[in-house]
Formats: structure tokens, C-alpha cells, sequence
């Protein structure tokens, strides 16, 4: 998969000697190889490289610190993309802990590691700590990089984390920020662009504003299909949440078209992202249990729950939906003492939240 952020090691003057490999030059070598994978969308042929420079960087000493955070951050970036996100936390929380302390913790790329970290963060559940860097990156960019792309990476956060607290329209005012950020920056044909139309669209999407979320979906989705390509993930997921506004208007038949050919898409071009299977399941099952197709819902919905609980750190709303949805399917089916004790699991996560 294609990435937006890549760092390119600092540029060396020290000398190749005799074909030995612990270099700087043959670190830095291997990162950018790593880098023209990442941008071919080869994430995990990526990843060898970005490692094989990770390891030369540490043997080099603390004058390299900042080349090892900054192959650490592609790492990140890579195991991202090939879905793995808990190896992609690890790996961004020691990059953030370098830059912090070779850096500064106003640097920009000190700043750019902690939107990345935060994204990962929500992804798996853990808003608290995705809160504390979003706030403190706000607060870095207000001051010095007014108008920059990671302030508006930083907004966007700011709205999903807002929409997975169910503060829905509190979370258009950051989303809309952002968007205007990203077309004076980058324009309006670009991936960033593409992200924060999705953004906005899913923060009309959450308050019910389908008028309003529909044409921003289909924004965001023909970018990324023009730089992407249509079996990306992005895609796969963007089809998904148009379908989820498809099934509010009744077209459940188109409904179903768009949310199968999702999930067929994210399960061929990405098996290992399980953060976007399990969103694209637990919509499937939204509209099984629309047509009063039960079992098929309950097959839908229990994939979900069952991905949902491989990467949360911490179960939340997402999760206790997920089984409120799977106890109503379960009822459906007769299956009252399954319903009963799945609606007192939802209630248990909720209630301690």
C-alpha cells in the first residue's frame, strides 16, 4: 500500500570503506529502498529493509539516533500498511521517544510521529492515550506550523476520536478545519485531500447528515481509486460506509451490491487488516439484520466481534455495538440466553466507560 509520510535518512559524508555493510551509507541505502517499495505500494517487501537499516542504525551509536527514529517511523508506516497496527504502535512509540529526545518535542517530525502513533492508538481502542499526543500536537501546531498538513492529520483524529465517544456533531467542526487546511496546502486532487473528505464525511455520516456525507464519500473515494487503485483498502472501506447510508435510505439492494463488493475487495488486496475487516463485517451484519436475513447477519457480525476483539487494547463503544447488533440477531434466531448475555456484556463495557 501506498504511505503519505516517508523519511528519508539525513544525508551522509562518511566514506564507504571496503564493502562493509554497519555503514551509515548501506543504512541509509537500505532505508531508501524500503522508501521506493513503500511508495509502490509493496508495504511488507518494504519492511525488510526498513529492519535491516533498524539494525545497522543501533549498532552505530547515539549520533544516529535520530536516522534510527527516522527508519523506525517508515517501519511504522510499513507494518501500517500491511495491516499489522500492534507491531506499528510498538515501533512508533520508540521513534516518538527518539525524536523527543534528539529532536525536541516541537520538532516537526517529532509532531508528525505523534499524529501517527495517536491514528494507531484509536485504531485499537486506546482513546486516552490517542487523546494526550492529539492535544499536545493541537497545541504544537497552533503555535508554529499554522496551516500544515499534520495540523490537519491532528483534526481529524480530534473527530474520530470525538465520533468513537459519540460526541458526533462536536466532531464536523474539527473535520471541516481540516479539510480547508488540506485543499490551501496540498489542492484538491491529492491523497490528503482524499483524507479529510472521508473525515468529514464520516462526521455527516455519524449525525445523520446522509445529504451531506454521501457526495464527500464519493469525493474522497474516486481520489483515492485515481491514486490508489480500486482494490485498495481506502476504497473497500469508503464503499462500505456509503452502503451504511445506502441501508438509512432503504436501497438495501444497492446496499448490499456496494458492502459485499467491500468486503470481497479488503479481504483479497489486504487479509490482514482486521481493524477495517471487522468495521466492514459489522456493517454487513447492519444490513443482514435490514433484510431479516439472521443467520447471515449473525455469521457477519460475529466475524466482527471476533476481529474486534484480536486489537482492541481496551473494549469500547465499537465493540459493545458490535454486540448489541449480534444479541438482536441472536434473538432473532431464538437464541434468548446468548441475546441476554451479550446485551450484559455491551451494557458492562459501556457502563465502566
Amino acid at each position: 500500500m501506498k504511505t503519505g509520510i516517508i523519511w528519508f535518512a539525513i544525508a551522509l559524508i562518511t566514506a564507504v570503506t571496503g564493502g562493509a555493510q554497519n555503514t551509515p551509507q548501506h543504512a541509509n541505502q537500505l532505508n531508501n529502498e524500503g522508501n521506493h517499495l513503500a511508495e509502490a505500494g509493496e508495504s511488507v517487501a518494504a519492511e525488510k529493509f526498513y529492519q535491516e537499516a533498524v539494525s545497522i542504525w543501533r549498532t552505530l551509536g547515539s549520533e544516529f539516533e535520530p536516522h534510527l527514529a527516522g527508519s523506525l517511523l517508515n517501519l511504522g508506516v510499513a507494518f501500517s500498511g500491511a495491516g499489522n497496527r500492534t507491531e506499528a504502535a510498538k515501533v512508533y512509540e520508540e521513534a516518538l521517544t527518539l525524536h523527543r529526545r534528539t529532536l525536541g518535542d516541537k520538532n516537526h517530525r517529532t509532531v508528525s510521529n505523534m499524529n501517527l502513533l495517536a491514528s494507531i492508538y484509536l485504531m485499537l481502542g486506546d482513546s486516552g492515550r490517542a487523546d494526550a499526543l492529539l492535544q499536545e500536537a493541537l497545541v504544537t501546531e497552533r503555535e508554529l506550523y499554522p496551516g500544515d498538513i499534520q495540523l490537519a492529520r491532528t483534526l481529524e483524529a480530534i473527530s474520530n476520536s470525538l465520533i468513537r465517544a459519540g460526541r458526533f456533531r462536536e466532531a464536523v467542526a474539527p473535520a471541516e478545519e481540516a479539510l480547508t487546511i488540506v485543499i490551501r496546502a496540498a489542492g484538491e486532487e491529492s491523497l490528503d485531500t482524499a483524507l479529510a473528505y472521508a473525515s468529514v464525511g464520516e462526521a455527516h455520516r455519524s449525525s445523520h447528515n446522509a445529504a451531506r456525507a454521501l457526495p464527500l464519500f464519493r469525493k474522497s473515494r474516486a481520489l483515492y481509486e485515481k491514486f490508489l487503485g480500486p482494490e485498495h483498502p481506502r476504497v473497500a472501506c469508503l464503499l462500505s460506509q456509503e452502503g451504511l447510508i445506502l441501508v438509512e435510505d432503504g436501497k438495501l439492494a444497492l446496499a448490499e451490491r456496494v458492502m459485499v463488493k467491500a468486503v470481497n475487495a479488503l479481504t483479497r488486496s489486504c487479509p490482514e487488516c482486521i481493524v477495517e475487516l471487522a468495521v466492514v463485517q459489522n456493517n454487513l451484519g447492519v444490513l443482514r439484520l435490514q433484510q431479516k436475513r439472521y443467520r447471515e447477519a449473525d455469521e457477519a457480525l460475529t466475524s466482527a466481534l471476533e476481529l474486534r476483539e484480536k486489537f482492541e487494547t481496551q473494549p469500547g463503544p465499537q465493540l459493545a455495538d458490535s454486540l448489541r447488533l449480534l444479541a438482536v440477531a441472536r434473538e432473532k434466531l431464538r437464541l434468548h440466553e446468548d441475546a441476554v448475555r451479550l446485551t450484559n456484556r455491551a451494557n458492562s463495557i459501556l457502563s465502566y466507560r
